[in-house]
């Protein structure tokens, strides 16, 4: 099973040394955060992603949303890109660039056609189809519309711990269900894992 681990300010500093020998396909960092309506870089960021890049290994990056309508998403995504610009030369990261959509904020009716419509402008962009949606399992059955989901073949990839099998994908094997975040812990640590299926 190939592996991915996310990593934010809250790993310790020698994690990513930690976390090489399970010979993981990559890592997924924390970008930031918007905290009292701006958008914050991860205090360890940088860090990570010089580390992971000497390591020759791929990486994604998550942003954690806090929008509350169509103009803060697209806050949020301008600022995404200043920061590829500026910190990854505008390089698009090879395991994608995720919306993490957990906070009350982004936990409303109206919410799909904002985030649907910021990753379209978003692939438009980069040209590329790798920007996609992180949340829990519930979340993509309560809020997203699971037939444009498909159609548009955003990417996903869900949290769903404790249970046997990815349920999002075993109940929409339509989707572009890249990834599924199954633990916490790994190895008695402090630790979010995921399986990677890839794009």
């Amino acid at each position: 099973m190939s592996i991915v681990f996310d990593l934010s300010e809250y790993q310790p500093d020698d994690r990513i040394q930690e976390l090489l020998s399970e010979n993981p396909e990559g890592f997924i960092l924390k970008l930031g955060e918007t905290i009292s309506g701006t958008p914050s870089l991860d205090p360890k960021f940088v860090q990570f992603v010089n580390e992971i890049t000497a390591a020759g290994l791929p990486y994604g990056i998550y942003y954690v949303s806090h929008a509350h309508d169509e103009d803060e998403f697209m806050m949020e995504a301008n600022w995404i890109n200043d920061q590829m610009a500026d910190l990854l030369s505008g390089n698009m990261p090879e395991l994608g660039i995720w919306w993490d959509v957990e906070v009350e904020a982004v936990c409303r009716e109206d919410v799909w056609p904002q985030l649907r419509d910021v990753i379209g402008t978003m692939e438009g962009w980069y040209n590329d189809m790798r920007i996609g949606i992180y949340s829990g399992y519930s979340y993509f059955n309560q809020y997203v519309d699971m037939d444009e989901l498909a159609f548009y073949q955003i990417p996903v990839w869900v949290a769903q711990y404790g249970y046997y099998e990815n349920s999002l994908k075993a109940e929409h094997p339509e989707l572009k269900n890249v990834a599924w975040q199954y633990g916490d812990t790994y190895n008695d640590m402090s630790q979010d894992v995921s399986e990677w299926y890839g794009f």
